[in-house]
């Protein structure tokens, strides 16, 4: 009998029951989103939008960490990433998310986008290995939470620094290492590359979380063969709440859980409801035109009402899309 992929998931201190983890997406994993994946279920670590780590002045004068760290009873332990450059700030964020109620705390290294490269940050730092070793080090010795940092395979294909990378963080001290198994060059969509992602597994005595097309099954298993011991969504749960019991499923050799539009319809309003709650109604909105019609998608005529949904600026703009959407 083939081995399951699924099983606990320790990391660190931290004794998890599974090691189907949430990936951290700007934009989306904030808590109205993380309520309703763990409230649907199959999620093992959930994971909060990646938080700058600013300057001491700068860290007095934002309000923006209590509404990114903030947290609801019903979730499990959840994990903070920090995204930064600076070792310093960077373990004085560690020390903030920690006080915030972080279950985990990571290190981005793979943020591929143009902001985080002209900032240095992200993906930007796979080209400088040991300013990482020295930023988790820092970041070690300001907390003993369990420590993770997420990777790439390299910042580009000339420059696949990814197994260094991963050497210097267990020197540092890190408790398991998440890998995207593409490089920051690589287009979305493009196959990932588990032989990078074995090399890495084999060459490293923690925990190596798979990332990148882990929402396929086939993958997974793929992923779990080339020595992964954990997997880690992102992208593929976006609407998507169900995927984590839905996969777990699927490599049990089990039916599926079949969710009725009525579910989804519920999982969109909660959703609404929940995030003017947290940030009050105008900015409730203008972040709610970021997520256009979330937990819809295949749905018949949705793709009309997403044009409609991203100009949205009343309650009353919601309610009349939601009610324009199919009810069987």
């Amino acid at each position: 009998m083939t081995e399951s992929p699924l099983h606990p998931l320790r990391i660190g201190s931290l004794e998890l029951p599974g090691n189907l983890l949430l990936a951290p997406m700007a934009g989306y994993t904030n808590l109205p989103f993380r309520r309703i994946i763990s409230r649907v279920g199959g999620c093992a670590l959930g994971a909060i939008e990646m938080v700058a780590a600013l300057s001491p002045d700068q860290r007095r004068h934002c309000d923006r960490l209590a509404l990114a760290t903030a947290r609801h009873p019903e979730e499990g332990p959840t994990a903070m990433q920090v995204y930064g450059r600076d070792p310093q700030r960077c373990a004085a964020c560690a020390e903030d998310l920690a006080a915030a109620g972080a279950a985990v705390i990571d290190l981005n290294c793979g943020c591929p986008v143009r902001k985080a490269r002209q900032a240095g940050c992200g993906i930007s730092l796979m080209r400088d290995p040991p300013l990482i070793g020295r930023i988790l080090a820092a970041m070690r010795a300001a907390t003993r939470l369990p420590l993770m940092v997420k990777i790439r395979l390299g910042y580009d294909q000339q420059e696949r620094t990814g197994l260094e990378v991963a050497r210097r963080a267990v020197e540092a001290g890190v408790d398991a290492i998440t890998v995207h198994a593409r490089t920051g060059a690589s287009r979305h969509g493009e196959p990932v590359d588990l032989d990078g992602l074995a090399a890495i597994a084999a060459a490293v005595p923690v925990p190596v979380i798979a990332n990148g097309d882990q929402h396929d099954p086939d993958i997974l298993r793929r992923a779990h063969a080339a020595g992964a011991a954990g997997f880690m969504i992102g992208r593929g749960c976006i609407g998507h709440p169900e995927i984590f019991v839905s996969l777990a499923a699927r490599l049990a050799g089990q039916p599926e859980p079949v969710f009725s539009l009525s579910e989804r319809l519920s999982w969109l309003r909660e959703h609404v409801a929940l995030t003017i709650d947290l940030y009050g109604a105008e900015r409730g909105i203008r972040t709610l035109r970021r997520t256009p019609l979330l937990y819809c998608s295949g749905l018949p005529g949705v793709r009309r009402l997403r044009e409609r949904w991203i100009t949205i600026s009343t309650l009353d703009d919601i309610e009349a899309i939601i009610a324009d959407l199919p009810t069987a």
